[in-house]
């Protein structure tokens, strides 16, 4: 791992209900390719948790190693390699897991690539169409999810919910 690269996980009970007591988990990682099978262990391992079959579990598996490559090449296109972190957020409830993905960069890293950017915007809009088709691919493989895309900043959210069959 290269110095200054974020590593954490960590647990916090969100609140409780009768019957349903969610669990919220953080995954911090650079914004590095590498670093996605990371992420989908992390994802494997929540579904199991929380109980989905196999089948649903791939599925998870497959939509966060997507949410997480888009958010990486997002961050990637603004900063350059090797700049941001990817926030991954999973939480288990009674009848569903929820990943959210979320890439980030500091604010060093946008002033550095501000002066990079008008050179790219032709590209960026190219790339944005294929990322959207890929957004939408992502989805047919959970139940419900939502993104939402911001050029300036270089951070893309993602949100996978894949419901429990009981």
């Amino acid at each position: 791992m290269r110095a200054g690269s974020l590593v954490s996980l960590g647990m916090a009970p969100l609140g409780y209900a009768p019957d349903v007591t969610p669990t919220t988990s953080e995954l911090r990682l650079p914004a590095e390719g590498r670093y996605v099978l990371v992420a989908k262990r992390a994802a494997a391992g929540f579904a199991a948790v929380a109980g989905l079959d196999v089948e649903a579990l791939d599925d998870l598996v497959i939509a966060v190693s997507q949410a997480c490559e888009n958010a990486i090449s997002l961050t990637e296109r603004v900063a350059g390699p090797g700049n941001g972190q990817i926030r991954l957020v999973f939480t288990l409830a009674d009848n569903a897991i929820e990943v959210r993905v979320r890439s980030s960069l500091s604010r060093a890293e946008l002033e550095a690539a501000a002066h990079r950017q008008a050179v790219a915007v032709a590209r960026q809009a190219q790339a944005r169409e294929a990322q959207e088709m890929a957004m939408r691919v992502m989805g047919l493989f959970v139940d419900d999810f939502g993104y939402r895309m911001d050029e300036r900043t270089g951070g893309l959210r993602v949100r996978l919910t894949k419901y429990l069959v009981r």
